[in-house]
C-alpha cells in the first residue's frame, strides 16, 4: 500500500469513526467535538496496525478469488451464527437456572492440519462464540496449541464441531 493509499485508508477511517462518535454522544458543543476528534485520531494511532486494510483483508483474502471469499461467507457465517445463537439460549438457561451448576474448565487443545488462516478462524469463533473464550494459540511445529476456556465442561464438544467445521469449510474452497 502506498502512502497515498495510506492517507486515503486513514481519513476514511477517521471520519468514519468521528461520525459514529458524534452521532452516539448526541452532543455537539465545541469542547465534545475537540473530544471526538481527539478519541478518534488516538483510536486510529493505537490500533493503527489493527485496521491496515494492507495486513488485514488482503491477508485474509490471500490467494483467494473473490468467489472462494463469497463461498466461505456463505457456508460457514449462517453455520456460525446458528451456532452463536443456540449457545447464546445454552449460557442463558444456565445462568437462569435456580442452582448455578456450571463447571468451568481450562483446556489445552491440540489443533492439526491447520495453517494461520484456519487457526485465526477457528479461534476467533471461539471467541465469539457465548460460554467460549480462546485465551492462547502457540504453535509448535506442525501444530497449534490453543489454550480455551470454557464455563461449563459439557461445551468442550462444540469447540471440537468448530474446529472440524473450519477445517471442512477451508478445504472445500481451496
Amino acid at each position: 500500500m502506498n502512502l497515498r493509499q495510506k492517507i486515503k485508508f486513514f481519513s476514511l477511517s477517521f471520519i468514519i469513526l468521528f461520525f459514529l462518535w458524534i452521532v452516539l454522544s448526541g452532543y455537539f458543543e465545541p469542547f465534545f467535538v475537540f473530544c471526538g476528534v481527539f478519541s478518534s485520531i488516538f483510536t486510529l494511532f493505537i490500533f493503527k496496525r489493527l485496521i491496515d486494510a494492507e495486513s488485514t483483508f488482503s491477508q485474509i483474502l490471500n490467494g483467494r478469488s473473490r468467489l472462494s471469499f463469497c463461498k466461505l461467507l456463505v457456508s460457514y457465517i449462517p453455520w456460525l451464527i446458528y451456532q452463536v445463537i443456540l449457545s447464546s439460549i445454552y449460557v442463558t438457561k444456565k445462568v437462569l437456572q435456580a442452582e448455578l451448576k456450571l463447571e468451568p474448565i481450562t483446556i489445552l487443545k491440540k489443533c492439526k492440519g491447520h495453517n494461520d488462516e484456519s487457526i485465526t478462524l477457528f479461534a476467533n469463533s471461539v471467541t465469539i462464540t457465548p460460554g467460549t473464550l480462546t485465551i492462547n494459540v502457540v504453535r509448535k511445529r506442525q501444530t497449534y496449541l490453543s489454550t480455551i476456556y470454557l464455563i461449563d465442561k459439557s461445551l468442550e464438544s462444540g469447540v471440537s464441531e468448530i474446529e472440524n467445521r473450519v477445517l471442512k469449510t477451508l478445504r472445500s474452497i481451496r
